[in-house]
């Protein structure tokens, strides 16, 4: 697991990836800001579902809400097949990594998320899918 490393310029790179409750996920550094994604399985009740229709079906709790749900994502300028849900750490009241180039009396002075916080989130996002998924094997067992 690479720290998070603001910076002004756009990057790309790899924080953590791995498996988390089954699922597939990244943690980007993009420079100004950190993301996080979630693979989401074919057979899942969220695979090829939009940002609106996963609201309408599963509240998942992350920071600024789920704003990517589309088919691929960029991971080190390397393309990663499949659907993904992400959000990213780019709200009011987070640090943006082109801070330190504006005057003093311009900055947010937000918050640094640190890549073990960012974690944290996955991994609570990663329960709330497998268990909506359980959900729905019950739910549909009760027909």
């Amino acid at each position: 697991m690479k720290e998070m490393k603001y910076s002004a310029e756009g990057k790309n790179e790899i924080l953590d990836t791995g498996f988390c409750f089954g699922l597939l996920y990244y943690i980007l550094n993009l420079g100004t800001h950190p993301t996080a994604y979630i693979k989401i399985p074919n057979d899942h009740k969220l695979y090829g579902k939009s940002c609106e229709e996963i609201y309408n079906k599963v509240d998942i709790e992350v920071h600024g809400g789920i704003t990517y749900a589309e088919e691929g994502i960029y991971a080190d300028n390397k393309e990663v097949q499949g659907w993904f849900i992400g959000w990213d750490y780019a709200h009011c009241y987070d640090y943006m990594g082109y801070e330190e180039k504006l005057p003093v009396n311009l900055r947010s002075g937000g918050k640094k998320w640190t890549t073990e916080e960012i974690f944290k989130e996955v991994r609570e996002a990663c329960y709330q899918i497998q268990n909506s998924k359980e959900e729905t094997k019950n739910e549909s067992s009760k027909i």
